[in-house]
C-alpha cells in the first residue's frame, strides 16, 4: 500500500507538470502516445523518459501476442532508452482509471525486478509506439 500511494505521488506530480507532447496514435489499438519532452536526461549512459498513452475509452483490453493494453484508461511512464544499442524499457508506471493521467490510480510497479514483462529491454517493432519514442528522445 505504501508503495502504491508513493507511485501515486509520483505519477500526479510528472501530470500536473508534464507538458505532454503527441508522438504518434496506434492505428491499430487507436491509443494515443505523448512525451513530456522536458523530462529527458541523462542518466547512467541512457535516456531517461516520461511518456504518457491514453487509451480509447470502452476499450478494457486488447492483446496482440506478449502485448496487453487497455487495462486502464491512461499510463503515465519513465523510461530508460540505449540510444546505441536501439532499444527501450519502463522503469516505473503509474495506471489511471480517467484518460490523459487524471482520475484514480489503478495500479503500478516499477523495476525491481527487471525480468518482469513490464520492465524488460524492449527492441521496437517498425512504426510502434517504441520505435518513434528511441527516434525522438535519441534525435534530442
Amino acid at each position: 500500500m505504501k508503495r502504491l500511494l508513493v507511485l501515486s505521488l509520483f505519477a500526479l506530480s510528472a501530470a500536473a507538470h508534464a507538458e505532454w507532447t503527441p508522438i504518434m496514435q496506434d492505428t491499430e489499438f487507436g491509443e494515443n502516445h505523448y512525451i513530456d519532452l522536458a523530462s529527458i536526461s541523462d542518466v547512467d549512459g541512457m535516456k531517461q523518459v516520461t511518456t504518457m498513452s491514453d487509451y480509447p475509452t470502452g476499450k478494457k483490453e486488447a492483446c496482440k501476442g506478449d502485448t496487453c493494453a487497455y487495462l486502464t484508461s491512461s499510463r503515465i511512464s519513465v523510461r530508460h532508452v540505449q540510444c546505441l544499442n536501439y532499444r527501450q524499457r519502463q522503469i516505473k508506471f503509474t495506471d489511471f482509471d480517467g484518460r490523459m493521467g487524471n482520475g484514480n490510480v489503478t495500479q503500478g510497479g516499477a523495476s525491481s525486478d527487471p525480468k518482469k514483462r513490464y520492465f524488460r529491454w524492449y527492441t521496437p517493432q517498425p512504426k510502434s509506439f517504441f520505435e518513434a519514442l528511441i527516434n525522438k528522445v535519441c534525435a534530442s
